[in-house]
Order: structure tokens, then sequence, then C-alpha cells
């Protein structure tokens, strides 16, 4: 009884011990920013009916006013837009949330590598391009990949 005592004890001076360690580990090596995002409101007061980003390609077919296009729309919420894509008879909508860095968001729609692709990305506080969602379209299909994650951490300190 008295070693299972002793060892429960030693045990959890360890585990205490590896959480301290652990946690300071992890501070030196955070590449994080902290950034205050609470400039920018979370809902809009005027939508814009008009897309913010626009992409547009003809698709060669000479019965049909076929195209491959990608717009992304304001909604009520600043950091949430909606895409609508088309590509030749299929029209198609998604979401695009941005994460609250600070300054308000601008989409940019860049084209892909391939004939009907586009990625569709926003701009950082340091006016770099990050890509988001890349948009294709090939052999009557229409596809959304995700690119890439971003997101924004929250933590109040007392």
């Amino acid at each position: 009884m008295k070693n299972l005592f002793l060892l429960i004890v030693v045990l959890i001076i360890i585990s205490c011990n590896n959480n301290q360690n652990a946690s300071v580990s992890n501070k030196s090596n955070d590449s994080s920013t902290v950034i205050t995002n609470n400039t920018i409101p979370t809902i809009r007061q005027e939508i814009n009916p008009k897309p913010v980003a626009s992409y547009f390609k003809a698709i060669s077919n000479s019965l049909n006013n076929w195209h491959f296009s990608v717009d992304v729309y304001e909604t009520k919420e600043t950091f949430h837009y909606l895409m609508k894509m088309e590509y030749m008879e299929l029209n198609e909508a998604d979401t695009l949330k941005i994460p609250n860095i600070g300054i308000w968001p601008r989409i940019e729609i860049r084209k892909g590598n391939d004939d009907y692709s586009c990625i569709v990305g926003f701009f950082d506080r340091g006016n770099n391009f990050k890509e988001y969602k890349l948009v294709s379209a090939k052999d009557d299909k229409l596809k959304v990949k995700v690119l890439n994650h971003y997101g924004v951490a929250t933590y109040e300190s007392k």
C-alpha cells in the first residue's frame, strides 16, 4: 500500500513536470502572430449586389454560348462569401469563409494551371495572396477543392 502511494505521487510529479516543459517548448517554437481583430464589424451594413471578384473563360462551341465562370458575392456576414460557379449547363454554389485577420477582406480570383480552372483566395496583412480554393471543370464535371485551411485563434488574458 505504501509503495502504491509512493508510485502515484511520483507519477503525478513527473506528469506535472512534463506539462510545464511542453508549454515552455511550445512558446519558444511559436511562429504565430498576435493580431487584434476587433476593428472590423462582423455584420455588413450594406451588401454589394455585384460580385467582388469574377473569373470568366469562354468555351469554344459553335452551337452553344457556354462558359466557365466563378463569381464571389458578399453576404450579410463580413467574412463569409457566396461563390457561384458555372460550367456549360452546370450551376453550383459554395461558401467562402475568410479568417478575420484585422483587415477588411480582399478577395481575388486567379487563373489556374488548367484551361478551365481558377484559384480563389484573399490577401493577408502583408498583401500576400493566400490561395484558398481551386475551382476546376473537366469532362462535364465541376469541382471545388480546398487548397489550404486558414483560421484565427482567440484568447483572453486576465
